[in-house]
């Protein structure tokens, strides 16, 4: 029997499928007054059917716990019951809990109460990761759970929004629901909506990580969400859309640089296009709206309104559905954000081995984004409507207390629409300037995009718990995408006439194996992983010779193509964690962190025509992009509520995706390659101070250096253009942000706290969470001399600086637990420069007169600015 278990136990490891991490480990010991480890005593989990017993040496452990926080009894005849509350499991982490165990008379059922603290240091963290809890997210001045990435160390914000981990790249983030990828494959990144309420915990792990956890260079988000409990739950919120009016909104704006401004023609007009883009989609041909699992619908709303429900149904079945619909004016002269999100989760404990469960997730977003050029024309600018959907099912089956595996199937559609109206490319206009030649007049914006990936994956992982030193970890998985690509630029008489219309079939395969083993001195993490990927994608066996000469028609014409071949990389990871003392904890890792490069950058211009000017070409050759990271750090506990962190880490980036221009004769091509390199290092400090006093603080400040020699894949491209050579040396990069702090505080009261007035206490149950963002500015590359060459980013951009606050008023009625909410975010109204002008380094002052297009309308593009005060109200109720 043991060989079988032995065999059976092999061949999971070898065939589990990837399902990263979303269940903890509780682990611990339980000793008598005398110090005695005690055997036999009964370990249970309130509220789940989880529970163990300890064994000779008084020592237990259970796996596979959900995250949350809970409380764990420890009983055993002729002692008291030692019942531990608020014990917070944490996914991927072991819970360390210890008990001592009273005697009393054996017909007496006493109970000793201890409140868990929660612990200081994650002893067995070999990397830097940050937990957030549902109470965080749902406390902090944020519009959506991205917003809180950019406040932990090692993130930045670059001046499009996009976010950068430890000098890497966009995209390079890992985004994950309950432990599955839910990127798009095409785009390489996750744009759709999650509903704050509706997460459990958010983990996030910046620079190094477990084999687990692949095809990232940078960072992995794993979300995981709430389940249905025993009994019946929800959660009610709205807030309102800014209630302070923009100045974008109506005219004089700007009228505070230079009175002269106040003749120019810049008044803003504010145009409200929701309700025009709805009526487009609801009167455009059957085909024209992505096959989504629940359209997007247009409500009577402004501002976000969520809803939450969970509690038990049929029997063992548990349900939670979350709703979220969120639609927001424009601070700026045009443009529409609308955000849907609903999502299904069923759990049923088939038995007490067997869990199944199910997810339905549907997320819409529709928006257009301001364009300055297109202010006085913006309905004939291009909109785009992102659909995201999921249906999935895992089945979780314990085959021991130390041995359980998780089958997971999937299927996920993700659908992107771009256009003008309901137009098709055939009715596109050329767009023509007024007499100012910067603002449009007439004609449309020349993009079209129906772009759809549809993608099924199995997944099979295992978790063993030898014994109390090795916990291992083994997965793989496969997923099969089918990507219809449907692209059309400036389809116009005299315009570039690109046309994509393809179909293809890629492959991925992964499978990883990791040991955390974990002593009292010392935790090890080792891991080893493995990716592949098949694009079934044609290109040129040789991209510099990508063109041969037709005897028959006498003139050049594309190489004939081949099967791009797989791509598959071995990746190697080690953690350590060395506690010196209780309060003291070092860890060093490091590994080597392959990504492949969307499929976008594959399939692009997949006929390879190669008749424009200077043509852009995919490559399905690509390599997977490398990374080698390693980092250093120190958790301290400076007091019982007080930690200090702080991690030194460096980062080697090879093969980067880049564009690289070749010529035939006078045919010149730009195919993407990998031909871009950084290096970058930095130091993150932290500073926690938990719950005590009704106060609580996290600083978090990044000190970095990103150097390299193209800051985006199509620099090469520009380049190419402009009859520019490639960077052969690092830079600072256009991302590169030296000096980054975030400051979240927290402030609370209780009740029948403060001042009284007439007997009642206006400021008894508030929360206050203040955060505060300070980042010096990104570089630019001035503009002396056309004689003149300067070095690349060499200027730098001022700081920017926001104050944010939420004050939340708590209320009692009955059963319900009613609020109120104050939202201000910008609070100084600081104006953050985003974009500045070469000559001047200032946004608006072009520093010389007479260019084309350049008077003052055109020079004042308030998108050039972050964005300015808003306050919100809300109100949101639970029960």
């Amino acid at each position: 029997m043991q060989k079988i278990k032995i065999f059976v136990l092999l061949v999971t490891l070898l065939a589990s499928l990837i399902n990263a991490g979303v269940g903890g480990k509780l682990a611990g010991s339980i000793h008598s007054l005398d110090g005695d480890a005690m055997t036999g005593v009964n370990v249970l989990i309130e509220g789940t059917p989880l529970g163990t017993a300890s064994d000779l040496e008084g020592e237990y452990f259970i796996i596979n716990v959900p995250p949350g926080t809970y409380t764990v009894k420890f009983q055993m005849i002729g002692y008291k019951i030692a019942v531990h509350q608020q014990v917070r499991v944490v996914s991927d982490f072991t819970t360390r809990l210890y008990s001592v165990l009273e005697p009393v008379a054996l017909d007496a059922q006493e109970e000793v109460i201890v409140t868990a603290t929660r612990p200081l240091i994650q002893r067995d963290a070999t990397a830097t990761i940050r937990v957030i809890s549902a109470d965080d997210l749902i406390a902090m001045p944020i519009n959506n759970f991205k917003d809180v990435l950019v406040t932990q160390a090692g993130f930045t914000a670059d001046a499009s929004g996009g976010i950068h981990v430890r000098g890497g790249r966009t995209k390079e983030i890992l985004y994950m629901i309950d432990g599955v990828i839910v990127q798009d494959p095409l785009e390489g990144d996750f744009s759709g909506t999650v509903n704050q309420n509706a997460i459990q915990e958010m983990t996030v792990i910046s620079g190094t990580f477990n084999a687990e956890y692949g095809q990232a260079m940078s960072s992995v988000v794993n979300i995981v969400t709430k389940e249905g409990g025993k009994d019946f739950h929800g959660r009610f919120e709205y807030t309102s859309d800014q209630l302070n009016p923009s100045p974008y909104h109506s005219p004089g704006a700007f009228e505070y640089l230079d009175p002269d401004y106040i003749d120019e023609d810049t008044a803003f007009v504010y145009v409200d296009l929701k309700e025009s883009l709805f009526d487009y989609i609801s009167t455009a041909p059957d085909d024209f709206y992505p096959q989504a699992l629940i359209p997007l619908i247009n409500l009577p709303l402004s501002g976000q309104t969520s809803i939450s429900l969970g509690g038990p149904f049929l029997g063992k079945t548990n349900y939670f559905v979350s709703a979220f619909y969120g639609s927001e004016e424009s601070p700026l002269a045009h443009g529409v954000e609308v955000n849907q999100d609903v999502q299904l989760k069923l759990s049923n404990r088939l038995t007490s081995k067997l869990k199944l469960s199910g997810l339905l997730h549907s997320s819409n977003r529709l928006y257009q984004r301001y364009s300055h050029s297109w202010k006085y024309l913006p309905q004939n600018h291009t909109y785009t409507l992102k659909t995201n959907d999921r249906l999935a099912l895992t089945l979780t089956h314990s085959l021991s207390e130390a041995w359980f595996y998780n089958i997971h199937l999937s299927t996920q559609t993700v659908a992107t629409k771009t256009g003008v109206q309901n137009l098709t490319p055939a009715q596109y206009e050329r767009p023509v300037t007024d007499a100012t030649v910067y603002f449009y007049s007439s004609g449309t914006q020349g993009t079209y995009r129906d772009n759809r990936s549809f993608t099924n994956s199995v997944n099979l992982n295992t978790t063993y718990n030898a014994n109390k030193y090795h916990l291992i970890k083994s997965g793989i998985t496969f997923a099969r995408h089918n990507l219809d690509i449907n692209t059309e630029e400036e389809p116009w008489l005299g315009g570039t006439n690109f046309q994509d219309d393809t179909t293809f079939t890629p492959t991925e395969l992964a499978c990883y194996v990791q040991d955390k083993i974990e002593f009292d001195y010392l935790i090890i993490n080792l891991g080893l992983r493995y990716d592949r990927v098949d694009p079934r994608i044609g290109m040129w066996e040789d991209i510099t010779r990508f063109a041969i000469w037709d005897s028959a028609t006498q003139n050049w014409t594309a190489a004939p193509v081949v099967d791009a071949p797989q791509q598959a990389k071995w990746s190697p990871r080690i953690g350590l964690a060395y506690p010196v003392t209780e309060h003291t904890v070092f860890h060093f890792s490091y590994g080597h962190f392959f990504q492949s490069p969307n499929f976008n950058t594959m399939t692009y211009n997949a006929v390879k025509d190669i008749s424009a000017a200077l043509p852009l070409v995919g490559n399905a050759g690509v390599k997977p992009q490398k990374t080698v990271a390693f980092e250093v750090g120190v958790k301290q506990a400076l007091s019982p509520i007080t930690r200090f962190t702080a991690t030194v880490w460096s980062k080697d980036i090879r093969d980067l995706l880049s564009t690289q221009s070749f010529r035939i004769i006078s045919i010149p091509v730009v195919v993407f390659a990998n031909t871009d390199y950084a290096s970058v290092k930095g130091v993150d400090l932290s500073l926690d101070r938990q719950f005590g006093g009704h106060f609580s603080a996290i600083l978090n400040y990044s000190l970095s250096i990103a150097r390299g020699n193209n800051s985006s894949p199509t620099a090469g491209y520009f380049s190419a253009y402009t009859n520019e050579e490639v960077p052969h040396k690092e830079y600072y990069l256009d991302f590169d942000q030296r000096h980054d702090l975030a400051v979240n505080l927290s402030l609370s009261s209780g009740t029948r706290e403060g001042p009284a007035l007439f007997g009642v206490y206006p400021f008894s149950n508030i929360n206050a969470n203040i955060l505060i963002n300070a980042a010096s500015g990104l570089p630019y590359t001035p503009y002396v001399d056309p004689a003149i060459r300067v070095e690349v980013n060499s200027a730098r951009k001022p700081w920017t600086y926001s104050f944010d606050l939420r004050i939340k008023k708590h209320l009692t009625l009955g059963s319900l637990t009613p609020a109120l909410f104050l939202e201000a975010m910008n609070i100084t109204d600081h104006e953050n420069i985003l974009v500045v002008n070469s000559r001047t380094g200032k946004p608006f002052d072009q520093g010389v007169s007479g260019l084309v297009g350049s008077n003052n309308d055109a020079n004042l593009n308030p998108a050039k600015l972050g964005p300015g005060r808003s306050i919100k109200l809300g109100l949101s109720v639970g029960w």
